[in-house]
């Protein structure tokens, strides 16, 4: 409301506004403004008298006008201006006016020609004298005052920070997403803050001409001078620019005379490169300079592959200044672009293999299923030999939704294995080349093997391991001498004949069958239970939870194949995939002539049994540890945090002052990560609690397994005479019960009493089940006769001294374990009665492992020596530990480290071996000691995963070194740049379980958050162990819907796991409607996968 100043008014006192309470209630249509002065309409006199008088006629309405703002601009603040105006220029007014007399009139005759304002003003006269206005717009200012001045135009201020006087405070503008002649005010307290550089609203600035970015070029020296470990800050070089003083004189900026010569050059070329750079260039002008350089490059190198390559994930930074608001068919523009360049490429380089791969995987997110297909079949016809690009091809087929179907998926794997059986067939035996086609020969059959149990087709996959072993391990002999098609025609009739196989009780082997038939011998038949229950003892199916109960008996039952003198008429009708006959198995058979290829083998079938032993000398940096196809059956008994039903405090009261409680942490072990790292007697026989197990029990899923393993390895050893699968063999034994282990270890030293290994392998199985005292004189009895072993047993003497030193320090018995590593380089034996070691024979001690480092090498190529100066080190490391403290023993590991880094080797397994003793002996320090600096363990372990990104034994002790510290920012940080780097199923395993156990209870989001971007992942999102661990992850927070919505994207991902299909229907069938649950078993018939027992319709 303004208020004017008549002459009526300015002769009497302005009387009080009246208050609000007086205002009246009337049907007008003129609007009341909402505040305290509100005029009264209560007055019942004359209605002249009372009634506003409106101002109707057009020109009395522009009279009023120009008359209030001629009285409104005569405020006291707008008349003492004026006022001081005058006084300082009258002359100068005076002249103005006295030279233009017209132009006040002028002005005047100007103002009454202007068009009136087309908007209704309400004026009027209250009956107490009052002339008031009504103004419809309002001003804000009332909002934030109550009202406002009586003399001041209505105007938007701000108030700092964004904040506007008179709106309210979550009204602030937004100040970035300004653009010339528009502000944008936004509610920061509704609207999420926008992404800058993805907004749309930035997104104009990217391709602004004027705007120019400054591109630093990045320090020589980027390291942290306070992160050194060092008692000195170097601070860093600065050169200024020299100053040039005579001027009359042109140089060409290098001083002859200086003892730096060209130094002092090559520092004013940086100095004017980086004016160059302050300059600053405009998205669009980098982008275009970029390109101009590729193309020039290019023209000159053709042939240059990874030149190509740059040029093309160029695109990808160059397609980060579309408009993000563009609709989504940019991505798909962006692809035809980078295969334009494809195409350009693969012109002058047609035959690589690098390019054809990258060219199929950027197609793959265009083309359609079937157009992908063609080019595949192109590609492979035109390179039948190409390894690299088979394995692409048996990836995409398996996990490619559209096209996967049970039978072309096998067939894929049959054609990949016969092409590579004619690269085979075209090596000679010295080849080297033979052994690594044998190997992934081997890993292609493993990959077919799990597809085709995970389908459900468990007994085939079963008979084509029993088949390989067979016809590698149990041939005969004189095969070796006859062409591959002889050796599959007498297979096909062993196998046919049914007799035992690998795997069954009692199976002699195919050499033993073939001998019987050439002798004319009678091969005894196979004795089978065929017990059967009748139809009418079944368990009767009358909904989904019974007909789940019935397949999962089934799977765990029958898992060997069926003979044909076993199976009813009606049973091999109902289900014929039990039975498996010579042509199921015979496309799968190949010949391996190579040791390393025989080795793989061997622990290829570990793998599909699930059980976690790993290959001798493979370290965590190849390929094993890293497979997402072979790493669906870990062990995650442990995974999952134990639930607390503890109450949680809202509010904690400090000092009488509520604050939020401070988050509890997890205090459990580093042990129960998932594991990935080399499994050694220490893994095998290991305590829970006490060090990371992987004994065998624990990864056993059905009881009926227990007896195969067993059977298996029996028949392994017979043909391969292998200390390590004996200790494999034993650690089972052990982990099922410790008699067992016990009368299994004692057959073993029976038949090879002078092994120091299966000594040592004894006496860590008794320590594993508490018998201390049994496992010291299992130690004792084999120091005191091991001199009077071969030689070559006697180089394995460092282990025994090694392990029985850290079984008494582990007890608490640091002076025993000193005087064991003391005995090493005196006469006499170890006596637990002697006195503690002198001074004299400490010298001796130090001298003798100085020594004895020297003679020895950790990269020996003999196996035994390199066994030796692995244990020898860590004998001396130990030694140094006990009798000078942990630094004199860091400096052993570190001359180690330092010998293998020299000869280029310290990501191999050698050094492997040596960071996980390295690190087993801080965490023992640091776990009895009461003080310790946890820096020590922390960049110890940061240096170890450089190398070692995949083993879980250093990230385990480095999130249990965070943890203590309750500081979690650093390993969150290297997990995520290890994901960026080289991501894979156990690095985003292991970071989920990290979210599970940081707090009790979980951060849920984190660990969502996670699980989401491992199965976005291209590398990782066909792994069916990330898929099943989430959909229970959500089961468990009661987000049905989400957990649903995964198992469909899951089915998509991992189109050929039963596994996944079960656990849809068994969580979500009760809420699926019929037509969801037909949809998926069409879904699961047409994808091939196997049903034991047909799903009646009465079922859905």
């Amino acid at each position: 409301m303004q208020p004017f100043n008549n002459k009526a008014l300015q002769q009497k006192t302005i009387p009080p506004p009246p208050s609000f309470s007086s205002a009246p209630d009337i049907n007008a249509k003129i609007s009341i403004p909402s505040f305290s002065s509100a005029p009264d309409f209560s007055a019942k006199g004359d209605e002249k008298k009372s009634r506003p008088k409106l101002l109707t006629n057009k020109d009395d309405r522009q009279r009023e006008r120009s008359s209030s703002r001629r009285d409104r601009s005569r405020s006291p603040s707008h008349r003492q201006r004026r006022h001081h105006r005058s006084r300082s220029s009258r002359h100068h007014s005076s002249r103005h006016r006295s030279r233009s007399p017209q132009s006040r009139s002028e002005r005047s005759s100007k103002r009454k020609k202007r068009t009136p304002s087309p908007e209704i003003v309400h004026t009027g006269t209250l009956n107490t004298g009052i002339t008031f206005v009504i103004d419809r717009k309002g001003d804000p200012d009332i909002v934030r005052y109550g009202g406002n001045h009586a003399y001041s135009v209505p105007t938007f201020k701000r108030s700092g920070g964004g904040k506007i006087i008179g709106l309210a405070p979550n009204l602030r503008i937004d100040g970035l997403s300004a653009k010339p002649g528009r502000i944008d005010v936004i509610d920061v307290w509704s609207r999420k803050k926008s992404s800058r550089y993805t907004d749309s609203d930035y997104a104009w600035k990217e391709f602004d001409k004027d705007l120019k970015r400054i591109r630093i070029l990045p320090e020589k020296d980027t390291s942290d001078p306070f992160a050194l470990h060092v008692g000195l800050i170097k601070l860093s070089e600065e050169h200024p620019e020299p100053i040039q003083t005579n001027e009359d004189y042109v140089s060409s900026g290098v001083d002859y005379r200086s003892i730096e010569g060209n130094k002092v050059k090559r520092r004013d070329e940086e100095i004017n490169q980086s004016k160059e750079q302050e300059e600053g260039e405009s998205f669009n002008e980098y982008i275009r300079q970029r390109t101009i350089e590729f193309n020039r490059q290019l023209d000159k190198e053709p042939k240059n592959i990874e030149l190509w390559l740059r040029f093309i994930r160029f695109q990808d930074e160059a397609a980060k200044g579309l408009d993000p608001s563009a609709p989504k068919s940019n991505k798909s523009s962006l692809n035809e672009i980078k295969l334009s360049i494809f195409e350009k490429a693969l012109e002058h380089n047609p035959m690589n293999e690098e390019l054809l791969l990258a060219y199929l995987t950027c197609g793959a997110e265009t083309w359609e299923t079937l157009k992908l297909l063609r080019e595949w079949d192109t590609v492979l016809k035109e390179q039948p030999d190409s390894i690299r690009l088979w394995s692409e091809y048996i990836n995409l087929r398996q996990t490619n939704f559209a096209s996967f179907s049970y039978t072309q998926c096998v067939q894929v794997f049959v054609d990949a294995l016969s092409v590579l059986g004619r690269q085979l067939e075209n090596c000679t035996d010295d080849d080297p080349r033979r052994e690594d086609i044998e190997s992934l020969m081997v890993y292609i059959l493993l990959r077919a093997c799990l597809c085709i149990k995970q389908s459900g087709y468990q007994e085939r996959a079963f008979a084509i391991i029993q088949a390989i072993v067979e016809f590698n391990l149990f041939h005969p002999q004189i095969f070796n001498m006859m062409n591959s098609n002889t050796k599959l025609n007498s297979f096909a009739d062993f196998w046919d004949s049914e007799v035992l196989r690998f795997g069954e009780e009692g199976a002699q082997g195919w050499h033993e069958y073939y001998r019987a038939i050439q002798n004319n011998e009678q091969v005894p038949e196979p004795e089978f239970n065929t017990s059967k229950k009748r139809e009418e003892d079944e368990d009767e199916i009358v909904n989904l939870d019974d007909w789940i109960a019935s397949e999962f008996n089934k799977d765990e039952t029958e898992r060997l194949p069926l003979r044909m003198t076993q199976a009813e008429d009606e049973s091999v009708d109902e289900d014929p995939y039990r039975i498996i006959l010579s042509d199921d198995v015979k496309p799968f058979l190949f010949t391996i002539t190579t040791i390393g290829a025989r080795q793989s083998l061997i622990y290829s079938l570990f793998v599909f049994l699930g059980l976690p032993y790993t290959p001798p000398d493979v370290g965590t940096n190849t390929h094993f540890y890293t497979d997402i196809f072979s790493h669906n059956e870990l062990d995650l008994t442990h995974f999952w945090p134990v639930k607390d039903n503890t109450p949680k405090h809202l509010v904690w009261y400090v000092a009488g002052v509520p604050m939020t409680p401070e988050e509890a942490t997890n205090e459990s072990g580093p042990y129960y990560i998932p594991n990935s790292y080399p499994v050694r007697v220490p893994e095998l026989f290991a305590k829970y609690g006490s060090w990371f197990k992987c004994s065998g029990k624990e990864f056993i899923h059905y009881q009926v397994d227990e007896k195969i393993y067993r059977t298996i390895f029996q028949q392994l050893l017979a043909v391969e005479k292998s200390e390590h699968i004996m200790i494999c063999y034993l650690a089972f034994e052990s982990s099922c019960g410790q008699k067992l282990g016990r009368q299994l270890a004692k057959s073993l030293l029976k038949e090879q009493r002078t092994s120091l290994v299966l000594w040592d392998a004894y006496a860590q199985m008794e320590k594993s089940h508490d018998r201390i005292n049994e496992a010291r004189k299992v130690y004792l009895t084999a120091l005191s006769m091991y001199q009077t072993f071969p030689k070559h047993e006697q180089e394995s003497m460092p282990l025994l001294f090694y392990m029985f030193a850290k079984l008494e320090l582990e007890n608490d018995k640091p002076n025993e374990a000193l005087k064991i590593l003391v005995s090493m380089s005196a006469t006499e034996s170890y006596n637990s009665k002697a006195p503690l070691p002198t001074t004299p024979s400490i010298l001796r001690a130090r001298e003798y492992f100085a020594q004895k480092l020297a003679q020895l090498s950790t990269l020996s190529e003999s196996d035994v020596e390199r066994q030796a100066a692995l244990n020898m080190t860590g004998c001396a490391a130990l030694f140094e530990y006990l009798a000078s403290g942990l630094d004199s023993a860091c400096v052993i590991y570190e001359h180690a480290f330092d010998y293998i880094k020299a000869r280029q080797a310290e990501r191999g397994y050698a050094s492997e071996i040596l960071w996980i003793e390295y690190a087993a002996l801080l965490y023992h320090h640091f776990t009895t000691e009461k003080s310790y600096k946890p820096s020590i363990l922390r960049h110890a372990m940061e240096r170890a995963l450089s190398l070692f990104p995949n083993n879980t034994i250093f990230l385990a002790f480095y999130i249990w070194n965070e943890s203590k510290t309750k500081i979690f920012n650093r390993v969150q940080q290297l997990l995520n740049d290890e994901l960026k780097k080289n991501s894979n199923v156990i690095l985003w395993l292991s970071a989920i379980y990290n979210e599970l156990h940081k707090y009790k209870p979980y951060h849920a989001d984190s660990v969502r958050d996670f699980f989401e971007r491992s199965i976005l992942d291209t590398r990782t999102r066909s792994s069916i162990i990330l898929w099943k661990c989430y959909i229970q992850f959500e089961l468990s927070q009661n987000n049905l819907e989400r957990a649903r919505s995964l198992f469909y994207r899951s089915v998509k991902e991992c189109p050929w796991s039963k596994e996944l299909y079960i656990l849809g229907i068994k969580s979500f069938g009760k809420t699926m409607n019929e037509k969801e649950l037909n949809d998926l078993v069409s879904l699961m018939m047409e994808k091939e996968i196997r049903l034991r027992t047909p799903i009646e319709e009465d079922l859905l």
